[in-house]
C-alpha cells in the first residue's frame, strides 16, 4: 500500500482553489484479528453531480458548459501552484525515460523536456463530474511532469473530438509548452500500455498513435 495514496485525500484537504469535496473527518485504526491491518475512514461533503463518464475513457458527450472548462483550468492551475514532496514511482524522471524509450525509441524531439511540479496523476473522466466540475478522488496527486493531468484528460477524450478540442483549448497554456508536450508523450505511453489489456471499441489507441506522431515530428516547441 502506497502511503501517499493512503493519505492523499487528507493531504489534499489544505489545497485551495481546487474543486473537490471537502474533508470533514478522517480516522485511522488497525484491526487485530486475524492479523493487524491498517484501516481508514473519511467523511467528505456530498457531491450530487454524476461522473462525466462511467469509465476512464470518454465515449459519449457529457454536459459540459463553459463554466466547466473554466473550473477545470482553474483547478489544475491551483494544484500546480501548491508545493508538495508527494511522489509515486512511475512519475520519476528516470522511469519516464525508460517508458518513452521502450514505447517510441530514442526519438523524443530536442527541446521537448519535462518540468516537474504538482499534478493530479489519476485525472480520468470517471474521476470528475459534469455538468459542474469537481474532482471526486484526490488519492493520487503529487510530483509529476507538468501538464500530465491535462494531457491524460485530453488524450482520453480523443474519441469525442468536440470535447477533446475544448479540453485542449482550455489547457493549451500548459499543453503547448515543452513540458506539456513531454507530458502528452508520457500520458500516451501509459494509455497505450493500459489498452494492451482492455477492449478498445472506439479505436482510441489509433487516435493516440496519430497524436504521438504529430508530437514527434512537429518543430521544437517554444518555451
Amino acid at each position: 500500500m502506497n502511503p501517499n495514496a493512503w493519505r492523499g485525500t487528507a493531504d489534499a484537504a489544505a489545497i485551495p482553489g481546487v474543486s473537490k469535496p471537502a474533508l470533514l473527518h478522517r480516522i485511522e485504526w488497525h484491526t487485530r484479528e486475524p492479523v493487524s491491518v491498517p484501516v481508514s475512514a473519511a467523511i467528505l461533503t456530498l457531491v450530487t453531480e454524476p461522473p462525466a463518464s462511467g469509465e476512464r475513457y470518454l465515449r459519449t458527450v457529457p454536459d459540459l458548459p463553459d463554466d466547466w472548462f473554466r473550473d477545470l483550468a482553474a483547478s489544475l492551475a491551483a494544484l500546480r501552484a501548491y508545493p508538495t514532496d508527494r511522489r509515486f514511482p512511475v512519475h520519476e524522471a528516470e522511469k519516464y525515460g525508460y517508458l518513452l524509450s521502450a514505447t517510441y525509441g530514442d526519438i523524443v524531439p530536442a527541446g521537448v523536456a519535462p518540468v516537474f511540479g504538482t499534478e493530479h496523476t489519476d485525472l480520468t473522466w470517471a474521476n470528475i463530474t459534469a455538468s459542474r466540475f469537481c474532482i471526486l478522488d484526490m488519492e493520487h496527486w503529487g510530483v509529476a511532469v507538468t501538464g500530465y493531468g491535462a494531457a491524460y484528460l485530453y488524450l482520453t477524450a480523443l474519441t469525442v473530438p468536440a470535447v477533446a478540442n475544448r479540453v485542449y483549448g482550455a489547457l493549451a497554456d500548459v499543453l503547448d509548452t515543452p513540458s506539456g508536450q513531454y507530458a502528452q508523450l508520457v500520458a500516451a505511453a501509459i494509455i497505450l500500455r493500459n489498452l494492451t489489456r482492455l477492449p478498445d471499441p472506439d479505436g482510441l489507441a489509433a487516435m493516440v498513435h496519430r497524436r504521438v506522431r504529430t508530437l514527434l515530428t512537429r518543430p521544437t516547441p517554444i518555451a
